[in-house]
């Protein structure tokens, strides 16, 4: 068969020297060779399995997947586990590295929720308890759940809250982790018990590191979802792309989910979380690679981020983008380079737990060792973009040669009570006016008692309030300035009060964190990291192809656009000349009387060359 292929704040928490070497026995975050080939063997028996429903699963009215930013009651950490040389169960790891994550991240987590601490044993508890007091940093916000398991990765088996009702009622909605890490599977089902919850089960296969929900109608994931489903070894009769969306469509009531191309080389995982996170409904962190990485994931995400450039918030904007440095080695350079290297250990600053006021990263540093400069560069990028948060690394460099890092050992459970902001804020750089038009949709259970305005000019000590008042179902008000200078900012931000008592405010980490409006357009501590749209080529996909092949480009403007296709030789097979249409664009080519080879192609502009 023919084949064409195309070209173109740190912890104070100090390690006991007594700790032993690593000698934990750790599954992977990806799916083992021995965890496909069961999963191969149960989709051989019947569409049902362990009692969940398949993707005509009926779920409750109104299903809202909240955002990760959003408020959470409590945050689920499996407690590292101790073996010893032949694979006999110790206890509860007080004595690695994995032990000492363990601990960082309960001492991050507790000021701001309640940490919930999954161990194997009762005699698990009091061995943690022990440990902690030992470190200086006893435990005082937490709670025990005694459950066998069989990993850490509490992300991507973990159960994914979400809200339903009038209510905005707590539920669990819980998907199919890896066939053979059965006691991990029902985890979620013990969550809900706890919490006194309902639980839906589908049948779809998928882990809670590969969705990134934004609170509202979208549901970012990678194409590893629709990969592994559509597989002829996972479902029988084997699903439809179409059955993939409709059923992440259905369990999260997302209208607009938002697929991206998998990485390559990211440890094995394909999760989108290594790579890229929402700060907010309307702003994202995208990791960065150096020129030097010559792995194709250093393209791929080049292009996921300018498909997600095309796209609009639920605001109806573009998303704002921040970039991520990727880390280095502990001397400072980038050595690992090729796909294999990053895959044997898949290090990202990205992958980190947002909880409430505070955000914990993976940092590869400590005091002794580790480059750390680069750790103190990267939190103070996190300091700036994400205004008001308490920053926190940790240092996972043994955590990430097994493809996951913090992000993938935590999952939060969405606060009771929660309170709802809709506001396209009014930030940025704005025309000099007698008044800024505030717009807000708030809503909780119980209705809105009040919501409030808050404001002031950059360096005055005193925030001035404009109440905002009910209009057909919107709260609006106006930021009445008076006399203001060029180089002023004016700093906002909103606060709610519910009729049953509970006082919110937007931004979350507010009055620390604010909306800024500026009128000069000076270069901003922010500059250096954000990213603009720009005119771009993506790779062609499939690739190889032998059927058809897609090439999308997108636009800034509406222009003469052509596409030129040439063979190896250089002589010009094909071209498509259209007028370009803002945003993203794509041509479907069919293969059927090409030859074998391989084909160039590029894109021009009105007139101008647009590179990859």
């Amino acid at each position: 068969k023919k084949q064409l292929n195309w070209s173109v704040i740190i912890l104070a928490l100090v390690m006991p020297t007594t700790l032993r070497a690593q000698h934990k026995y750790s599954l992977p975050a990806h799916r083992t060779a021995a965890e496909w080939q069961k999963m191969s063997e149960l989709s051989k028996r019947a569409n049902v399995f362990y009692g969940k429903a398949g993707s005509g699963l009926q779920m409750p009215a109104n299903v809202r997947y909240p955002g990760e930013f959003e408020e959470s009651q409590c945050v689920l950490i499996s407690w590292s586990d101790l073996y010893d040389d032949n694979g006999n169960y110790i206890g509860a790891d007080t004595e690695t590295v994995w032990g000492f994550i363990s601990a960082q991240l309960a001492v991050a987590i507790q000021p701001e929720a309640p940490v919930w601490i999954r161990v194997y044993l009762p005699s698990d508890t009091l061995r943690v308890l022990s440990f902690m007091q030992s470190l200086g940093e006893p435990l005082y916000n937490y709670r025990f759940i005694v459950s066998m398991g069989d990993s850490w990765w509490i992300r991507d088996f973990g159960p994914n809250g979400v809200y339903y009702g009038s209510q905005d009622s707590v539920a669990i909605v819980d998907v199919k982790y890896y066939s053979g890490r059965d006691k991990d599977d029902i985890y979620s089902r013990q969550i809900a018990s706890i919490l006194n919850v309902p639980i839906y089960e589908s049948q779809i296969y998928a882990e809670g590191g590969n969705f990134m929900p934004d609170g509202f109608e979208k549901n970012f994931y990678s194409t590893t979802v629709r990969n592994v489903n559509t597989s002829a070894f996972t479902h029988n009769p084997v699903w439809t792309a179409s059955q993939v969306t409709d059923t992440l469509k259905n369990i999260f009531n997302t209208s607009q989910p938002v697929e991206l191309k998998e990485l390559l080389c990211d440890g094995g995982t394909g999760h989108i979380d290594l790579y890229i996170k929402k700060i907010d409904e309307q702003t994202l962190m995208v990791a960065q690679y150096p020129n030097v990485i010559k792995a194709s994931d250093r393209q791929r995400i080049e292009d996921n981020l300018q498909y997600i450039k095309t796209l609009k918030s639920t605001y109806n904007r573009p998303f704002r983008v921040f970039r991520i440095p990727h880390p280095t080695n502990d001397e400072g350079k980038y050595t690992d380079t090729t796909c294999a290297q990053m895959n044997d250990d898949a290090r990202t600053f990205v992958n980190g737990l947002t909880i409430n006021k505070t955000f914990i990263f993976p940092s590869y540093s400590d005091d002794t060792d580790g480059n750390k400069q680069q750790t103190e560069q990267v939190k103070k990028i996190f300091e700036r973009i994400m205004p008001g948060y308490k920053v926190v690394p940790i240092d996972s460099r043994s955590m990430s040669p097994f493809g996951g890092e913090l992000h993938c050992i935590t999952m939060q459970v969405p606060a009771e009570n929660p309170v709802l902001f809709w506001h396209p804020s009014v930030d940025g750089l704005q025309t000099m006016r007698n008044n800024y038009h505030i717009v807000a949709r708030i809503t909780n259970k119980s209705g809105i008692q009040s919501a409030t305005c808050l404001w002031r000019i950059r360096n005055k000590t005193t925030w001035a309030s404009v109440t905002l008042t009910d209009s057909a179902g919107y709260f609006i008000g106006d930021i009445t300035p008076g006399v203001i200078a060029q180089d002023d900012v004016i700093e906002y931000y909103l606060s709610a009060t519910t009729q049953n008592g509970k006082t919110a405010t937007k931004p979350i980490t507010a009055p620390d964190g604010y909306y800024m409006i500026h009128f000069t357009d000076p270069i901003t501590s922010t500059d250096d990291v954000e990213v603009k749209a720009k005119d771009h080529l993506f790779n062609a996909y499939p690739n190889p192809a032998t059927q058809q092949v897609t090439i999308n480009f997108s636009a800034l403007e509406t222009a003469d656009a052509q596409l030129t296709v040439m063979d190896i030789t250089g002589k010009v097979v094909f071209t498509h000349s259209t007028v370009s249409e803002l945003g993203l664009n794509k041509v479907t080519l069919d293969l059927t009387n090409w030859k074998s080879g391989v084909y160039f192609y590029s894109y021009t502009l009105g007139g101008r060359q647009i590179a990859v």
